[in-house]
């Protein structure tokens, strides 16, 4: 039924996450190499019980095909600009939940646009 659905879709890359990084990523990952889907496997929205088990799992996925990733990449990808209206919503979701180091970047794109519009402020600004 999944399977199915999927191909309804007419889709032929997937992204896929999983509770266990070497069950619930893994098998549906590989399987669907197999099947001629291009499979992002989001390593950092999946679990596993050892670091060797999730180092050994990255592993098999890649020397199957797939392209280990994380969270923020796939977001990015997703949004190949963020000059777009919801670029703004997904950089403030990525600086809340997935990298709040992301901000201080939110804010110099935010200041260059903002000297690019207006111009840069001066010394003699403060004065006027």
């Amino acid at each position: 039924m999944f399977v199915e659905a999927v191909e309804k879709t007419g889709r032929k890359t997937l992204i896929i996450a999983g509770t266990l990084t070497s069950v619930c990523m893994a098998f549906p990952a590989v399987s669907a190499i197999q099947e001629g889907y291009k499979v992002y496997c989001v390593v950092d929205a999946s679990g596993n019980w050892s670091k060797l088990a999730t180092d050994a799992t990255i592993a098999r996925v890649a020397q199957a095909g797939a392209i280990p990733t994380d969270t923020f990449a796939i977001v990015a990808e997703l949004m190949r600009t963020w000059n777009r209206p919801e670029g703004s919503r997904f950089a403030q979701i990525l600086a809340e939940h997935v990298c709040p180091e992301y901000k201080c970047l939110m804010e110099s794109y935010d200041k260059a646009q903002e000297i690019a519009k207006n111009g840069p402020e001066t010394n003699l600004d403060k004065y006027q």
